[in-house]
């Protein structure tokens, strides 16, 4: 028990000090990449330009947030 103890503050002092998201991690931009890459003719067979193509694409995160000012 005492390691997972230690292995949650140590998680936690790594994630205090990381760096924030890139911005390319946003819903907004994804959808373009998705859009760029039907326009190249990418994956034709199974991918994103394929006909009848149902998936997400390259989207994995929401919209990006808003910064307080």
């Amino acid at each position: 028990m005492l390691g997972v103890g230690v292995s949650f503050v140590i998680f936690l002092l790594i994630r205090t000090q990381a760096r924030p998201a890139p911005g390319t991690m946003n819903k907004e931009y994804q959808e373009m990449t998705n859009e760029y890459l039907k326009a190249q003719n990418t994956e034709p067979i199974s991918g994103v330009s394929s006909e009848g193509y149902k998936g997400k694409g390259q989207v994995q995160s929401g919209p990006k947030q808003k910064t307080k000012d």
